[in-house]
């Protein structure tokens, strides 16, 4: 985790040569006061050129990343969304119409021909359960984009809008590390019907702020609580990197939404809204562990019922532990059902569908 340096006497320097350049960190050095140091650092930095800022930080004043942190700080290197100019390249990559490609209202949007094929790929009832996940964590993302103008707020604005993102590649992520591929994965999120999609009964409680709020926290949960399942039934999973640094980034999500019920919980003008919205999601979660084995019709919770009783026990744990006016998540888990989601994932569903109906004709092959 990080930590504060214990050496009070090292000073850290960061240095702007122009006004056309970033500040850069340019060395360190000992002083005994910080009045010297300033002064040190300049001789020592600034003698040669011309300075247009100097920033001398005492090293006991910073909050520094330990080696235990490395894989953290690696983690958003697999998101390709986050990579300078992924939009622009990948939006060119598909723009280009292959030779003798049906126009969209041809093209078979089976999954037939793309790499979909999950088995082997992790024990199939946490399998299962990610993919499940995956799909509330899409419509969660595609939600919180409605969100980002909501408020004068611009901080808060920017958390929702980068929790929104990393929920949709949180949701892509999943799936390719279970065996899909890219076109395989925009298939499952915009080819399919509603009635084909198995998502959480909470989804369709996806409508107010305090709604989102208690959404955005319960889900954090389950995919925290399904991520440390999955690194002890799996240690040494190819996927497990990946599932790893989505539950660090999932757990600072739960966080932020843990610091908003506490506050909607305590200021009197929402108390109660908050208090009808979350006991309404909380109820409707009980399904978040019951999905059900892929291609098969029956209503079998995935995988064993054991499994799924033990993960909805450390979700109830986990949910009742945020300064909010309590759950009212079942005690026992519910099988999802499929084709629920209501108008939030009918709506997430429409606009997508929207979007790639613009796109140059082929480009979604």
């Amino acid at each position: 985790m990080p930590h504060v340096p214990t050496d009070t006497d090292v000073y850290e320097v960061f240095a702007q040569s122009g006004s056309s350049t970033a500040l850069n960190h340019v060395g360190s050095l000992v002083s005994p006061c910080r009045d010297a140091a300033w002064h040190l650092a300049k001789e020592t930095y600034g003698r040669r050129d011309d300075l247009a800022k100097l920033w001398v930080v005492r090293r006991t004043d910073m909050i520094v990343s330990s080696a235990g942190d490395r894989d953290l700080l690696a983690a958003k290197t697999r998101m390709p969304h986050r990579q300078p100019g992924f939009p622009t390249t990948r939006r060119r990559d598909r723009s280009v119409l292959p030779a003798g490609a049906p126009a969209p209202e041809d093209r078979d949007i089976g999954l037939s021909e793309r790499r979909d094929d999950t088995r082997g790929v992790g024990e199939p009832g946490l399998r299962d359960l990610w993919l499940a996940l995956a799909d509330d964590l899409f419509v969660l993302g595609n939600r919180l984009g409605d969100r980002i103008c909501d408020y004068i707020d611009l901080e808060e604005a920017l958390a929702v809008g980068s929790i929104g993102q990393e929920a949709l590649a949180h949701a892509g992520t999943i799936l390719m590390r279970y065996g899909f591929d890219q076109a395989a994965v925009d298939a499952r999120f915009f080819d399919r019907e509603q009635a084909q999609w198995q998502v959480s009964r909470a989804i369709e409680r996806l409508t107010d702020w305090p709604s989102t709020v208690a959404c955005g926290l319960v889900f954090a949960a389950a995919v925290t609580v399904l991520a440390e399942q999955t690194a002890g039934a799996e240690p040494g999973a190819t996927q497990l990197p990946a599932i790893t640094a989505i539950r660090s980034e999932q757990l600072v999500h739960l966080d932020h939404w843990r610091r908003w019920a506490r506050a909607l919980t305590a200021w009197p003008e929402t108390r109660a809204e908050f208090t009808r919205a979350y006991a309404e999601v909380t109820e409707c979660a009980a399904d978040m562990f019951g999905a059900r084995l892929q291609g098969v019709a029956t209503d079998t919770l995935s995988g064993d019922s054991a499994l799924a009783v033990t993960l909805h026990e450390r979700l109830a744990a986990l949910v009742s532990d945020n300064g909010g006016p309590g759950s009212r998540l079942p005690d026992r888990p519910l099988a999802r059902t499929a084709g629920l989601g209501g108008n939030a994932l009918a709506h997430s569903l429409a606009r997508g569908s929207a979007v790639r109906r613009e796109y140059t004709p082929g480009v979604f092959n």
